[in-house]
């Protein structure tokens, strides 16, 4: 039987980008009290609804089926994290569990991955090698200095896609800690595990983030690495490597250290479906939602509108931001928050600019990563508050 996983980042590439059609801001939302404050949410089809999982902050968990516009809490007993620890939802039938090495030496804000085949994942060890796992059992691995909370990022040949040696040389330190990687590690792990490519940061600059979003940005069939690249003298800089590790393109730099932005998907945002890249600039002080699109060795920023954030300060969580086709108007939203967390906003790119195509309030503060998923009959949004509430719109 076939599994279902469902991912923070909503794909296995680290694009935050869902297919299908939602019924926003018209759909009346669910509120369910938990049992603590969420950290984490992730949501997949189950039947004709979805489940919900979500991880509170001292890691244990807490499961809701969602059907015809009611909520029940689930009799499964799912494994807790540690606390912190980011979830991966595998559904096989009618059981579910969160996704896990069994191995003590796992790195604590990582998470393992699927890689195809039934029982077999990759996953990252404290001291930053990467292992690969077959039935329990270990069937490769390999030392690559890996960031100790690097999200893996698997494609459809089951390569995985990694930031890798960590460095204290760019200290902004707005992402959990002052680690940021200056590696970009490629591994095949077919037929056997290799390294592939290994990307070197020049200079001073980092990655800053935890992942790169590897995704076709220029609709040639072939992914891009897009990553953050940041130092104290320019700051903060979109850039684009092609899959043999040549940069193709970068976007404009902040011009000052400290100043971050927050890659978020790449997706059909144009009006006539033209691919985009979609950033917040200083989602900490007024941020900025920007668009670029990739022309030939060009990473154009096309529009910008302010009043929005998509990440909360010090906070692993680089998941509060999505891009789907909420409102079902054919054309998919930027889906992001006004500054105090109050507010859902999604922004429509237009022909010669953005608007505010609808937004919806949380009843609280979120704290959560955004959540979706596609139950076949149409999109669901969910999201998790500070008062311990899951606030969900279910799907059409």
């Amino acid at each position: 039987m076939a599994t279902d996983y469902a991912y923070i980042q909503l794909r296995p590439d680290g694009n935050r980008y869902l297919e299908g059609q939602g019924n926003m801001p018209g759909t009346q939302p669910l509120d369910i009290k938990l049992s603590g404050v969420p950290q984490w949410l992730v949501a997949a089809p189950n039947g004709a609804g979805s489940l919900w999982v979500a991880v509170l902050e001292d890691g244990t968990t807490q499961a809701f089926q969602i059907e015809g516009g009611q909520a029940v809490e689930t009799a499964f007993s799912l494994r807790s994290l540690p606390a912190g620890a980011p979830p991966l939802l595998a559904v096989v039938g009618d059981q579910i569990d969160l996704l896990a090495s069994r191995s003590d030496m796992e790195a604590r804000f990582s998470h393992p991955v699927p890689l195809g085949a039934p029982g077999r994942m990759a996953f990252i060890e404290v001291g930053g090698d990467l292992v690969v796992l077959q039935d329990g059992f270990e069937a490769g691995r390999l030392s690559v200095d890996a960031l100790p909370d690097a999200r893996l990022l698997v494609d459809e040949q089951e390569r995985v896609l990694l930031l890798t040696k960590p460095s204290t040389r760019y200290p902004h330190g707005i992402a959990g800690d002052e680690l940021e990687a200056t590696e970009i590690t490629l591994l095949e792990t077919l037929p056997s595990l290799r390294v592939v490519r290994t990307i070197t940061i020049p200079g001073r600059r980092v990655v800053e983030g935890i992942s790169p979003i590897w995704a076709d940005l220029n609709g040639d069939g072939q992914r891009e690495i897009i990553v953050t690249l940041s130092d104290s003298d320019q700051g903060a800089q979109l850039v684009v490597y092609d899959g043999s590790g040549r940069q193709v393109a970068a976007g404009p730099a902040v011009g000052r250290g400290n100043r971050w932005r927050h890659q978020i998907a790449v997706a059909p945002f144009g009006i006539n479906g033209e691919m985009e890249l979609a950033e917040v600039l200083t989602p900490h002080i007024g941020g900025i939602a920007g668009f670029y699109r990739l022309e030939g060795d060009s990473l154009d920023l096309i529009v910008q509108t302010d009043g929005v954030t998509s990440h909360l300060l010090f906070s692993r969580n680089l998941d509060m931001g999505l891009a789907a086709d909420l409102d079902g108007d054919g054309q998919p939203e930027l889906v992001v928050f006004d500054q105090p967390f109050m507010e859902i906003k999604a922004l429509r790119r237009t022909g010669d600019g953005v608007v505010l195509a609808w937004q919806t309030p949380v009843g609280g503060k979120a704290v959560t990563n955004l959540a979706a998923v596609n139950t076949g009959g149409g999109i669901a949004l969910g999201v998790g508050r500070e008062d311990g509430v899951l606030r969900i719109w279910p799907s059409p």
